[in-house]
């Protein structure tokens, strides 16, 4: 190879890199900082509420919890909504982790007032992406439970259900396919 010609490419590429670098730092530098995408959490407008979130403590022991605010919504359906959705995105502090798989969705929520039961309806990761065993089963219904327990006294019954449908067990330990009283799992 000619070694005026490689010398050549070599200050072609150089170049090249020196001028996508340019380009590249003169778009970070112009582009407005509200473009930026918001961090995970992010400020609730309007009117708020306070909610307590349940979590399993760090070393598995046993459950902390943790304030949240959530927008209020007109209806039960939407608070809880929001509140499960929040449960949902994990805690924010250290001591605590989450036993729900953090790709699950809460599709919708159904009250039944006049049996006091709750219907949750979630979407199939809850059963797909949950890591299994019987302890991590019994966080994540008591993690939910709890939530509903601390901030909504007048749901006596909770019904899981998984694309529309209630389904046996989340992970083969604990039958979901009936409302589970919330008392009893306190």
């Amino acid at each position: 190879m000619n070694d005026g010609l490689g010398k050549k490419i070599i200050l072609a590429i150089v170049l090249l890199a020196v001028v996508i670098t340019v380009i590249f730092l003169v778009s970070k530098w112009t582009s407005p900082e509200d473009d930026r995408a918001p961090g995970p959490l992010s400020e609730v407008p309007g009117e708020t509420r306070s909610v307590s979130l349940f979590f399993v403590s760090r070393e598995a022991d046993g459950m902390l919890s943790e304030t949240r605010e959530i927008a209020v919504r007109e209806g039960i359906e939407e608070q809880v909504k929001g509140a499960i959705t929040a449960l949902v995105q994990g805690p924010v502090s250290g001591e605590m982790i989450s036993a729900i798989p953090p790709s699950v969705e809460v599709l919708q929520v159904f009250w039944h007032e006049d049996t006091q039961t709750l219907f949750i309806d979630f979407n199939r990761a809850l059963i797909s992406d949950h890591p299994g065993g019987s302890a991590g089963e019994y966080y994540t219904i008591n993690m939910i439970i709890r939530t509903l327990a601390s901030n909504f006294p007048q749901v006596r019954r909770l019904q899981l259900l998984v694309d529309g449908y209630p389904v046996e067990t989340i992970a083969g330990h604990y039958a979901v396919s009936k409302p589970l009283e919330i008392d009893r799992w306190r």
